[in-house]
């Protein structure tokens, strides 16, 4: 059990991901096929195998010395868990599965814990292993408690069945399915109404700002304008338009507070956080009403 002045931690649920080598043994269970596979793509194995040995290494570190008594499962298992019945949910992992696991977490208390921070950076993490070991062992002192903000859409089909979003973490992206074609779909906000024609339609949090906006705007770390991820508003943007008709355009690049409309007028889909498992159909005629989430997500983060 583990006493702090901000919770006291009796069950941690602890969230794999799984491994590219885990998964690519999966696909190509014949070891030899495999190989020449990653001989083909610029001679792999050897990283992908020390990431995965690296990756081995996190598990073992949280099983033995951090939550010993906590429940370890894969991600595709949390549906069949309710959060509610742990005090924390630990993500062993990189940012995509962090944002999957923050879509189970609901009110329960959340932290990021980077599986191998030798390949990958983990912008949402704040923990690695073995930070995470020390910041236990030193009774949580050094943390502190942050809401980000979500943003969710509910969808109204034509056949006027209606279908919720999960609530997303970083940025929710509205498109035509292929993605050689315009999207095209009008935009309700304020009071205004406005057809637009883009490559599609980037609504993100705080949390996002400094992702897939960085690269439409084809910023660099220096030039994000960024925002915090407790924020009571969520931005837009449209991508790709001509210099024209972003000129011409009321709904570019802006802060949106409360609900926003979106209404199909294409074969479009909707992604959450870039994950195909968050994937919802925005056919024609379709509408989507975007706005924050009443519940924010409690993350957990160590002090600058």
């Amino acid at each position: 059990m583990i006493f702090s002045q901000y919770f006291i931690v009796k069950q941690a649920l602890i969230v794999i991901k799984k491994t590219k080598f885990e998964l690519d043994e999966m696909t190509y269970p014949d070891r030899d096929f495999y190989r020449k596979i990653t001989t083909i793509q610029n001679n792999s194995y050897e990283r992908i195998f020390k990431s995965h040995e690296r990756q081995l290494e996190s598990r073992k570190i949280l099983q033995n010395d951090v939550f010993p008594e906590g429940k370890f499962i894969f991600r595709d298992e949390l549906d069949i868990i309710n959060p509610a019945n742990f005090d924390l949910i630990v993500s062993l992992g990189g940012d995509n599965h962090f944002t999957y696991v923050a879509h189970h977490a609901g009110a329960t208390k959340i932290l990021g814990c980077n599986s191998d921070s030798y390949t990958s950076r983990g912008a949402l993490l704040s923990f690695t292993p073995e930070t995470l070991r020390t910041t236990v062992q030193n009774n949580w002192e050094n943390i502190e408690i942050e809401e980000w903000s979500m943003i969710y859409a509910k969808l109204v089909y034509p056949d006027n069945s209606i279908v919720e979003t999960v609530s997303c973490v970083n940025e929710i992206s509205i498109r035509n399915t292929s993605p050689d074609l315009t999207s095209r779909y009008v935009i309700q906000y304020d009071g205004f109404t406005e057809e637009q024609k883009s490559s599609g339609l980037l609504l993100y949090t705080g949390a996002g700002s400094t992702g897939w906006y960085t690269s439409c705007m084809g910023l660099g770390d220096f030039e994000v304008e960024s925002f915090l991820k407790s924020a009571d508003y969520y931005k837009l943007f449209s991508r790709e338009l001509s210099r024209k008709a972003r000129e011409h355009f009321k709904f570019t690049d802006m802060k949106i507070y409360g609900s926003l409309r979106v209404i199909s007028e294409m074969n479009g889909g909707i992604s959450i956080d870039s994950l195909t498992e968050r994937y919802y159909p925005f056919p024609p005629g379709t509408i989507a009403d975007i706005q924050l989430s009443p519940i924010k997500l409690q993350v957990i983060k160590l002090k600058r």
